[in-house]
């Protein structure tokens, strides 16, 4: 009960966070992040006599912001933070029209923002990424578990002479050091060019877990990952919308007739 509370919490601020940020500004946004993470460790076989449980070897983190503006003719560029192992660390790029933010803080920590607006030019992007990788060594019969919350969240507007491609997405994965077993979570949220969708949000809590049940240590991998990107649009013609209706219509009805057709003879 205490972990479904938590994560309708989270849920309630998320979308109180999104009214609070002013959502009837003209343009779009997207976020993603990770976190309130808890790492844990189940010993598998409690009658033999060891312990089970797990150590952290290395702790390193990665953020990513930058627009591209090179199909208007602007530049691309790019602001990368590597943040001293173990520490936490934070990234900022501002451009006239868009604005991008990635950080990272405590153990599975991680959040990617961004921005714009349509004077960024058209099919230029603003984008966000936070990364934290993580090595750890499971001991012998012992199962990993990696719990949290996860919100992906992506809006717009759609006023004249608008349009925008917006994509979020955070994941989570366990790896052992041969690549050969993996324990995953993706989520995404996303709205799509010819759409007249301007919202979208996916916010949960989640739970992993990863097993070592040889006898020996075992190195794994955990990684998470909060991305974001906008595109600045071209905005479908007005009349797009309803032609393509109506050819999915025709398109349909003939097919109905042929059915009728084949069904007859």
């Amino acid at each position: 009960m205490k972990r479904i509370r938590c994560a309708a919490l989270f849920a309630l601020a998320s979308a109180a966070a999104l009214l609070a940020c002013g959502a009837a500004h003209a343009g779009a946004a997207a976020t993603a992040s990770i976190g309130q993470v808890t790492l844990g460790a189940v010993d598998l076989t409690p009658g033999d006599g060891s312990t089970a449980g797990f150590s952290l070897a290395t702790f390193d983190s990665r953020l990513i912001v930058y627009t591209d503006t090179r199909n208007t003719g602007g530049s691309f560029d790019r602001t990368i933070v590597t943040p001293p192992p173990f520490a936490a660390g934070a990234a900022h790029h501002a451009h006239p029209a868009a604005v991008a933010d990635a950080s990272t803080a405590a153990t599975g920590t991680v959040a990617a923002q961004a921005s714009t607006g349509a004077a960024l030019g058209l099919d230029n992007m603003v984008s966000a990424e936070s990364e934290q990788r993580l090595w750890l060594t499971l001991a012998p019969h012992t199962l990993l578990t990696v719990s949290g919350n996860v919100l992906t969240r992506a809006s717009r507007t759609l006023e004249a002479g608008e349009g925008y491609r917006v994509f979020t997405w955070a994941a989570v994965d366990i790896t052992d050091s041969d690549m050969v077993t993996t324990s995953y979570l993706t989520r995404e949220s996303a709205l799509i060019w010819g759409e007249a969708t301007t919202f979208a949000q996916n916010a949960e809590y989640f739970a992993l877990g990863f097993a070592n049940p040889g006898d020996a240590a075992m190195n794994v991998s955990l990684n998470f990952l909060a991305y974001t990107d906008i595109t600045v649009a071209a905005v479908p013609e007005p009349a797009t919308y309803a032609m393509l209706t109506a050819g999915f219509g025709v398109l349909l009805l003939r097919r109905t007739r042929r059915d009728g057709n084949r069904h007859s003879t």
